[in-house]
């Protein structure tokens, strides 16, 4: 089972490198060139900053994605560093299980959202349906949920905090 959950998590963690290097790059090549256009030429594509504002979703999602790989997401983990050292490897399961929990829920809710846009046959970027971008939230948070319930079950060694003020 172990070596199957590795497995799987080597390729996502391609895949979300890929992902993000290409939206990043169609990114600054769109807005630079929207920039241009509209300086040196007057004119731009009506549907750049519709596009922008898809692509800033999809690299907002699965850039939280990269970062619960290794548990660097935004954590709320106060307590763990004021327990005992003993204590802190079990405490810290069950805040992956709590994030875990969260993203499933958040999940739930992100699909029900997608649906109900599918349902209503909104559109984007003059005519495609909504929901095919919108799709990335419910799937990010679940393989969010996913990542950290084998955080739970498979934690990473604990990192050394550090104690110098920022």
């Amino acid at each position: 089972m172990k070596r199957a959950v590795h497995a799987l998590s080597r390729m996502l963690r391609g895949i979300e490198d890929t992902l993000l290097a290409v939206l990043l790059a169609v990114m600054v090549i769109l807005a630079v060139g929207q920039i241009v256009q509209r300086n040196l030429f007057d004119s731009g594509f009506v549907w750049t900053d519709e596009l922008l504002r898809i692509l800033v979703l999809w690299l907002t999602v699965i850039g939280a994605l990269v970062a619960s790989r290794t548990d660097q997401h935004i954590r709320m983990d106060v307590l763990v560093r004021f327990v005992p050292s003993a204590l802190q490897g079990p405490l810290r399961r069950v805040v992956f299980v709590a994030t875990a929990v969260v993203c499933g829920v958040l999940a739930w809710h992100s699909y029900q959202f997608v649906r109900i846009e599918a349902e209503y046959g909104s559109v984007l970027l003059g005519g495609y349906p909504s929901w095919w971008f919108q799709c990335v939230i419910p799937i990010g948070f679940a393989l969010i949920c996913w990542r950290y319930l084998a955080l739970a079950i498979y934690p990473p060694p604990q990192q050394q905090e550090t104690s110098e003020a920022v």
